[in-house]
This record gives structure tokens, C-alpha cells and sequence, in this order.
């Protein structure tokens, strides 16, 4: 689902399924900071949010699935706040684009102790689905001049959206001694070797 149809779906969502999910992540959230996510039941969150196990079942399948939905919404909203979609396709965009991306798995890495290894796959996964989304967004409403014209655009964002990924991760459990931008400047030049843009 891209994030236009993620939005239009979301506002279609009744008032109080909506009250409800909140509920669930806040619980959720609370939990994960007091004793971290292996330890926290689906009990817990039900009893911290103020309702049964059956009104949890009904909103997600389990804890993994309220992570899932969680950390896209919360990555989509930081892409939409920093880097909202526009018709410019230059490298100053991909390079904030990029920032976003470091930025937002270095917070998380602040909240993730080490022995929450489970979070690792679910955070990976979603996020660079939801990267993969939102780069075709982009592409779809401006002529992406940063790749070349034989190249698919679809397994162009594979490519960007792992690239991003990989190198977020590294830079997040490193010590961060080069800054976010400097990062984001050298991955948006291989990304777009070859090209020549008019901008950027």
C-alpha cells in the first residue's frame, strides 16, 4: 500500500477504532520503555490500555503486528513532516530523504535495548517497505531524472530504498562519528552515479 492509499484508508477509519489503536500503542510504547519488548505479553498491553484480550485480537494479531504498525506509522510521519512529496527529483531531495532515514533508526536505537533483538527484523522490514512506498511516490508524481532512463524505476527503489536501509543501520549502531549529512551526501552520489541531473 503506498502512503496515499495508506491515508485515504486511514481516514475512512471509524472514530473510536481509531481512540482504541491509540490506546493499544501508547500501552505498547509505555511497556517497551519500562522492561523492553520479549518481556511484554499481549496481557500487559490489554491491562495498561484498559481493555480485554479480545478487543486487543481485534485491532492486531499480536505484539509483533502492533510493532509493525506502529514503527511504519510513526516513520511515515516523519517522512511526511520533513521531506513531504513534491515534483522535485534532485539530489539536495534524496540527501534529506536519506537524513530522515538516519535519523529516524538513531532515535530508535535509543530506545531499543540490545537484548530486544526480536524488534531488529520487524523495525528492518517495514521500514524499508514503507521507504520503497514512499519512493515510488515520489518518482510517480516527478520525472525521476536521478536514475537512468532504461532503468525501472521499480527496481531502482529496491535498490535505494536497501542501500538506505543498510547503511542507517550501520550508522545507528556505530558511534556516529561522521554527521547524518555528510553520510546522506555520499550515499546520494553512488545512488545517482552515472547520472547527470540538471539539478542537484
Amino acid at each position: 500500500m503506498t502512503i496515499a492509499m495508506h491515508d485515504e484508508a486511514t481516514k475512512r477509519v471509524d472514530p473510536r477504532v481509531k481512540r482504541t489503536r491509540k490506546l493499544l500503542e501508547q500501552a505498547f510504547i509505555e511497556l517497551m520503555n519500562e522492561k523492553g519488548f520479549e518481556d511484554i505479553t499481549i496481557q500487559d498491553i490489554a491491562d495498561r490500555a484498559m481493555v480485554n484480550r479480545a478487543t486487543f485480537y481485534a485491532h492486531f494479531e499480536d505484539k509483533y503486528d502492533l510493532l509493525d504498525s506502529f514503527v511504519r506509522q510513526q516513520f511515515n510521519e516523519m517522512l511526511a513532516g520533513k521531506v513531504p512529496l513534491a515534483p522535485v527529483h534532485d539530489r539536495e531531495r534524496l540527501q534529506l530523504i536519506i537524513v530522515t532515514v538516519l535519523d529516524f533508526f538513531s532515535q530508535t536505537q535509543k530506545h531499543c535495548a540490545p537484548p530486544d533483538r526480536q524488534v531488529g527484523p520487524v523495525l528492518v522490514f517495514g521500514i524499508q517497505e514503507e521507504l520503497m512506498n514512499y519512493l515510488l511516490d515520489w518518482f510517480a508524481i516527478a520525472p525521476p531524472t536521478l536514475i537512468p532512463k532504461e532503468v525501472d524505476p521499480k527496481a531502482a527503489v529496491k535498490v535505494w530504498s536497501w542501500a538506505i536501509i543498510g547503511t542507517a543501520i550501520q550508522w545507528a549502531l556505530g558511534t556516529q562519528k561522521v554527521s547524518a549529512k555528510e553520510i546522506a551526501r555520499e550515499i546520494g552520489m553512488v545512488l545517482t552515479a552515472g547520472c547527470n541531473p540538471a539539478s542537484g
